[in-house]
């Protein structure tokens, strides 16, 4: 996008939007130019009873990801940019809790 200024065209930066997933009861969003002044910006809340989060991969191959409790949110801003991610959420089973995952963004 160009702006006249004077009759001089002054470029501003592209505006910056972050990617959201979800699962039934989870929903992350994360941004790799969050305009804060870090490499990327993740965050997560969930309404799920056991708790859920979630888990990014950055372009390296590498995984990391952040967890929340029922009813609350968290969000960090990682040293590198993000290439995609998946929320999830906790289930009760027969054999303990488990991670449902939603699909990569």
């Amino acid at each position: 996008m160009a702006l006249a200024v004077g009759g001089t065209a002054v470029t501003a930066p592209p505006a910056s939007a972050a990617t959201t997933v979800t699962t039934q009861h989870t929903q992350g969003q994360f941004d790799n130019n969050p305009g804060n002044g870090a490499e990327s910006w993740v965050w997560v809340w969930t309404n799920a009873p056991l708790g859920g989060g979630i888990e990014w991969q950055y372009y390296d191959g590498a995984t990391d990801s952040l967890y929340t409790s029922n009813g609350t949110a968290q969000s960090l801003s990682p040293s590198k940019d993000i290439w995609r991610a998946r929320a999830w959420h906790y289930i009760s089973t027969e054999v303990g809790a488990v991670k449902k995952f939603g699909l990569w963004s």
